[in-house]
């Protein structure tokens, strides 16, 4: 039982990490992505293409992460389901941050290609 509601948290803990990393990002990058008019129709592409990915790399962290086998969750107490949950969202993290770089690089490119195109 214990093992279920460690993977429930973890779950919860991964959705409400991408939630505010979303909540921080999303408006900047809106307005970055339509300070350039040549951009402006594709900022809610970028911006939903973003939440996607993001959501998708978090699960695919969650579901990467093994669970530890049945006679071992027997013997684990209670704080021990804690840190591994803890402990399971180290490659959410990690994927969230290769993401958020993945976009910053993205734009990076696409100022440095559109740049000849800024507005005055």
């Amino acid at each position: 039982m214990n093992g279920i509601l460690a993977w429930i948290g973890l779950v919860g803990l991964a959705g409400g990490l991408v939630a505010a990393v979303v909540a921080l990002v999303r408006r900047p990058m809106h307005t970055l992505l339509t300070a350039n008019a040549h951009l402006a129709p594709a900022a809610g592409f970028y911006g939903r293409g973003f939440v996607i990915v993001l959501v998708l790399a978090a699960l695919a962290a969650v579901v990467g992460t093994s669970a530890p086998c049945p006679q071992q969750a027997a013997e684990k107490a209670c704080m021990e389901w804690v840190w591994w949950t803890v402990d399971g969202l180290k490659p959410v993290c990690w994927s969230v941050l290769g993401i958020l770089m993945g976009y910053v690089l993205l734009l990076t490119i696409l100022y440095a290609v559109l740049g000849r195109y800024r507005e005055q």
